[in-house]
């Protein structure tokens, strides 16, 4: 029974040997590999897809030639044609190495440079020393950007995906050099510009339903005082004895007493730290209630500059601070349009890939091969004939 069973071991595992062996060789990791290269160049699109919205409506064509080569290298991974779709991959990636050089060099290591210099005589000017700090780490994260860049392009001219990732850096030093540089101009303003800059963020946070700051939103100097010395009990019963809105008496119902009572308190004490130009301490208690606050300030401290301008009819200056939104949505990833991935989404085409079948080319061959079966056939029975002539006349000599 043993020598049985060893036996059917043995024949088992030979028939497994056949049936791994009959199957295509690396099917499984040319499966995983194309799948991960997808999600990479994927994530390259998308990256520069903010870009391209921001700055680069004149290179859409060259984007959408890009996607378009991605797009057919999904299909293909779909039609489990992995080779296709790996070719296509990396044709998409020739074309966006190239697209990838020219945003960097016009919209990214110059911008960052350009909008540095115009910066820099007033926050030198203002003789802020934080402001002078974050001008010096934009210009450092500038150079670190432009080094990534020349290592990009010294990389191997056929490693498509290392130079991406180089440039991918480049880009997010140069953004991170602008976000200092705007840094850099908040902290040059004096006090009374900073307290505007304050009040405006606060404004347009009440505007999206945020409460915090609300009962001293567009108040006098005198009348900022009298809120600021108010008790929790006297702002509650004045609030009671108020007609107020159903929003209004919507938000005071479901609101706990509790948080109403902590963010009173951090109100009066903001409003304090504004009043004597403690502006560290005040951004410590307004990150509590504001998120993404860093965005919203630099957003805020723009428009603050472009009504200033717009007042005082500095059409150049309004010009400028319009140019530097568009570079702030940018910093933060964010969109100043629609996006240019999605108008061009509905314009890809899936490309012919129809080859022409085996079949076809064997018939053709066949159809070739067939007059010179005719012509031996032909040789052949001449030959016949031939040999039937001479034994004829050697029976004759013979007689």
């Amino acid at each position: 029974m043993k020598i049985i069973k060893s036996m059917l071991n043995c024949f088992s595992a030979a028939i497994l040997l056949l049936v791994v062996s009959s199957m295509p060789a690396n099917s499984f990791t040319d499966q995983v590999t194309t799948e991960r290269l997808l999600k990479e160049n994927k994530h390259f699109i998308d990256f520069i897809n903010i870009t391209i919205t921001n700055f680069g409506n004149k290179k859409i064509d060259d984007f959408k030639r890009i996607y378009e080569k991605h797009f057919n290298a999904e299909v293909a991974f779909l039609q489990s044609d992995y080779s296709r779709a790996y070719k296509r991959i990396y044709a998409s990636q020739k074309d966006m190495v190239k697209l990838y050089e020219d945003l960097l060099k016009d919209h990214y290591l110059e911008d960052s440079k350009s909008i540095l210099d115009k910066l820099a005589p007033e926050i030198i000017r203002s003789k802020n020393a934080r402001a002078k700090l974050y001008l010096t780490l934009g210009y450092r994260d500038r150079t670190v950007g432009w080094t990534h860049f020349t290592v990009g392009e010294a990389t191997n001219p056929k490693q498509y995906s290392k130079k991406l990732y180089k440039y991918e850096k480049a880009i997010k030093m140069s953004r991170r050099a602008k976000k200092y540089g705007f840094l850099a101009l908040f902290e040059s303003r004096n006090a009374e510009e900073k307290r505007k800059i304050y009040n405006w963020l606060l404004k347009k946070e009440n505007e999206n339903n945020n409460p915090f700051f609300k009962r001293f939103a567009g108040l006098n100097e005198k009348d900022f005082i009298k809120e600021m010395n108010k008790t929790f009990a006297e702002h509650e019963a004045l609030k009671k004895s108020k007609k107020e809105s159903k929003e209004e008496s919507s938000e005071g119902k479901y609101e706990n007493l509790l948080k109403r009572r902590v963010r009173f308190k951090k109100e009066k004490k903001l409003a304090r730290f504004l009043m004597n130009q403690e502006f560290d301490r005040a951004e410590y208690e307004i990150r509590k209630y504001v998120k993404d606050f860093n965005f919203k300030l630099l957003a805020a401290t723009f428009e603050m500059l472009s009504s200033d301008s717009k007042k005082g009819k500095g059409s150049d200056d309004q010009l400028k601070y319009d140019i530097m939104k568009v570079h702030l949505l940018d910093n933060y990833s964010r969109l100043s349009g629609e996006s240019a991935l999605n108008s061009i989404i509905d314009k890809v085409k899936v490309e012919d890939s129809i080859e022409d079948k085996p079949a076809d080319k064997s018939n053709e061959k066949k159809n070739k091969r067939a007059p010179l079966k005719k012509n031996k056939d032909n040789l052949k029975k001449t030959a016949k004939e031939k040999t039937k002539k001479t034994s004829g006349v050697n029976k004759n000599n013979r007689k």
